[in-house]
């Protein structure tokens, strides 16, 4: 990819800064070249390195396999998520100085592993998440009994990380020694404790740059909030940029997306209409039988490669069950699997030898480079290696159970020293379960791709069929005091950005559906309407408006 001239200023520039991106404009070929620029300079010693922190696992290996691309060493830099880096880095290193040494090597848990009767003390981390300085001595007591007994919540890695950098001296000089720069992607999506250890390790001396979108904010829920990246936008000891210009969406969908962010925006010229609504006569059998019918015939149509080239995506789980069981196109439901929410490094090894074992086109050396230096293993190690490797793929279907002794055994080599936690035991969890075991073998080049909105974020496809466009789903609707006629929405702007989200996951053509039926929260049928998204800022103007009945599709007249 050739930079543009504002991607080439944001490489070259020195300092701190906020990238303001918009879907489709090259966020991550700009993270990936500025960070090689900072590892090749001479003032980053072998023993140094770089923080560069995704969303997900997923796009952290993206941009780790982008950066380290073409021989550019990683050095001692930590590519991960942000939990990962505040359990790898901070509270296994240093918890133990500023807690006390546990009874055990330390595991995560999740405050639902908890007994029962002991969530309530630890429900505060999700329902408020208070500023760090408001917290009850009572409920700091109570994370560090925990700790001592071998565990930390997952919920309060980064609360636990913020916690022990301030107090350790230790961990503050190692965090200066050690590292350069820090990069945070998906910014609009941090929250308090994550802007404050962010802001704290900018203040040590580290160079902090921060990628993010304030229309792509969509984890309010869980006390996500784009004021963090606003506010680092208007600090003066950052530099802003803004990349706007969109390279992946087609035309229709560029001007879709920003019309319903912004009534006066400038439109683009666009030759074909590549945003279409459909109001199906029906429910979500209907919605299935539309998209059955009509998927093969677009792919055909515009010359779609592989159905995994489009995708389906809902708002929630009952529709994603609804709409997977109603579905005859070959297709492929995406989650994301207990192994996953696992954050063991551990876990990391044995999903990415998941992958080894389902893929044939990949290597175990880059698995080895991401948990180990290759030229540190000793000779018989690197046999042992070789060894395992054969045994891994040499395992038959028919006896998946015999992998995790084997992944243990590699375990034991990349990473002598870590504890293994509820690792193994999620695992065989995994490979118990047909479904989750299928997140992790190749993408079939035949099925299309069904997964919730926020699970599509960072993705993209040819075609997207975005679901739920009726009233009371999307946006979000409930009643006051159970009265339907006093109505309001608890999260407006997220469900818009949500929507903003599910439009600019398409490449070429965005299929939005509505229905005259609907399956409610009680798990009812009830008459759907249109959602309100659709009427706004004169949107029916820039999309094709159709109606599908009896298997016939014809043009709406839309009001």
């Amino acid at each position: 990819m050739e930079p543009t001239d504002i991607q080439r200023q944001i490489i070259a520039k020195e300092g701190n800064l906020v990238v303001m991106a918009s879907p489709g404009s090259g966020k991550t070929f700009v993270m990936s070249e500025k960070i090689k620029v900072m590892l090749k300079k001479d003032e980053i010693k072998d023993y140094q390195g770089v923080i560069a922190i995704s969303y997900t696992r997923k796009a952290s290996a993206n941009l780790r396999d982008r950066t380290l691309d073409g021989g550019v060493s990683g050095k001692n830099s930590f590519f991960g998520t942000i939990d990962g880096f505040c359990l790898t880095q901070i509270v296994l290193h240093f918890g133990n100085y500023v807690i006390g040494y546990p009874e055990k090597e330390i595991t995560t848990l999740k405050i639902v592993d908890l007994p029962k009767e002991q969530r309530g003390d630890y429900s505060w981390i999700t329902d408020a998440k208070p500023d760090y300085d408001d917290i009850e001595n009572d409920d700091w007591d109570n994370l560090f009994q925990l700790y001592k007994k071998g565990f930390v919540l997952v919920e309060s890695l980064e609360l636990m990380a913020l916690h022990i950098y301030r107090s350790s001296i230790a961990c503050r000089n190692y965090m200066k020694a050690r590292f350069k720069y820090i990069f945070i992607d998906e910014y609009q999506d941090a929250d308090t404790y994550t802007d404050e250890l962010f802001r704290e390790l900018v203040a040590l001396g580290l160079t902090g740059i921060v990628v993010g979108d304030k229309n792509q904010s969509i984890f309010g829920f869980a006390h996500k909030d784009k004021r963090y990246l606003l506010e680092l936008s208007n600090d003066d000891d950052f530099t802003t940029y803004l990349l706007s210009r969109n390279f992946r969406c087609a035309p229709s969908i560029i001007n879709y997306s920003n019309r319903l962010l912004d009534e006066h925006c400038e439109l683009v010229k666009a030759e074909d209409n590549g945003v279409a609504y459909v109001l199906v006569d029906g429910g979500e059998e209907v919605i299935a039988d539309f998209l059955n019918e009509n998927i093969p015939a677009i792919r055909d149509k515009n010359g779609v490669a592989n159905l995994n080239d489009v995708a389906i995506l809902v708002k929630n789980g009952r529709t994603l069950d609804l709409i997977d069981k109603a579905l005859s196109i070959p297709h492929r439901r995406v989650e994301t699997t207990v192994l996953d929410q696992e954050l063991n490094p551990c876990a990391r090894l044995y999903a990415e030898l998941l992958l080894f074992y389902f893929d044939p086109n990949m290597k175990m050396l880059s698995i080895v480079d991401e948990f180990a230096d290759f030229e540190m293993i000793s000779i018989q190690d690197k046999k042992n290696l070789a060894r395992l490797k054969v045994e891994i793929k040499n395992v038959d279907d028919e006896h998946l159970e015999e992998l995790p002794e084997l992944f243990k055994s590699v375990a034991a080599i990349l990473m002598p020293k870590q504890s293994e936690g509820l690792s193994e035991e999620k695992l065989k969890e995994v490979i118990a379960d047909e479904k989750m075991l299928a997140s992790y073998k190749p993408a079939p080049k035949d099925e299309v791709v069904l997964m919730t909105l926020h699970k599509s974020k960072g993705l993209e496809f040819d075609y997207v069929f975005h679901l739920n466009m009726n009233e009371w789903e999307l946006p979000l609707k409930l009643p006051k005091g159970g009265d339907f006629n006093n109505t309001y929405y608890p999260c407006y702007e997220q469900d818009l950005d949500l929507h903003y989200v599910g439009i600019t996951r398409a490449k070429k053509g965005c299929v939005m559906i509505g229905s005259t039926l609907r399956t409610n929260s009680y798990g009812g049928t009830s008459k759907a309407y249109a959602s309100e998204f659709l009427g706004i800022n004169s949107l029916s103007d820039l999309r094709a408006n159709l109606y599908y009945s009896d298997g016939q599709l014809m043009k709406l007249e839309y009001d």
